[in-house]
């Protein structure tokens, strides 16, 4: 569709995960990395993603896939910005025509946690607000959203020691949770 209507040059939809995955991770969009691989989370934000569910109790990076079903709120790679230093933000027209395949997997999957990765995908669910208001606290019952910073390495919101602590409180409660529902 967004192809179709000029948003972007070609539809490479990315997303992975498993029927009856307890937790469901929406970001914003994939990158370069992953309109290659077709697989969300495989570039360098991903091994620092990697690293983040580690310290949230996975045993591997591969147990965090097998029990996370990961979407974004674009599907397709939106492009890198006229710099060439950074990818384009999503289009609203773009998030909007892939808005109903989020909604549908959430009602089909009835994930129990909720991991939202960027101001973009908190901001979907939890409405207009900072990082630091949200990163750190958990929201909602079922399912329970855990809000976390964008892991890519132009984010500088973690040089602050004190959004590092708001991380490693949500990376904690993440691991609470895993306890709780991953076999």
């Amino acid at each position: 569709m967004c192809a179709d209507q000029g948003i972007i040059p070609e539809a490479n939809p990315t997303f992975e995960g498993r029927w009856g995955a307890p937790f469901f991770m929406v970001g914003q969009a994939p990158g370069p990395a992953e309109k290659q691989t077709r697989r969300p989370f495989s570039g360098r934000a991903g091994k620092e993603l990697d690293r983040w569910m580690l310290r949230a109790g996975f045993r591997d990076p591969e147990e965090f896939r097998r029990l996370t079903y990961i979407a974004a709120l674009m599907r397709c790679f939106p492009g890198r910005n006229q710099e060439n230093t950074g990818d384009l933000r999503p289009p609203p027209a773009a998030v909007a025509n892939c808005a109903h395949w989020l909604d549908a997997e959430l009602r089909l999957l009835k994930p129990k946690v909720l991991i939202l990765v960027g101001q973009m995908a908190i901001s979907r669910f939890l409405g207009p607000g900072s990082l630091e208001e949200r990163v750190g606290k958990r929201f909602g019952e079922r399912p329970v959203m855990i809000p976390l910073p964008h892991p890519s390495g132009q984010n500088r919101w973690l040089n602050a020691p004190a959004n590092r602590e708001r991380l490693a409180q949500a990376l904690a409660q993440i691991s609470e949770l895993r306890s709780n529902f991953a076999p």
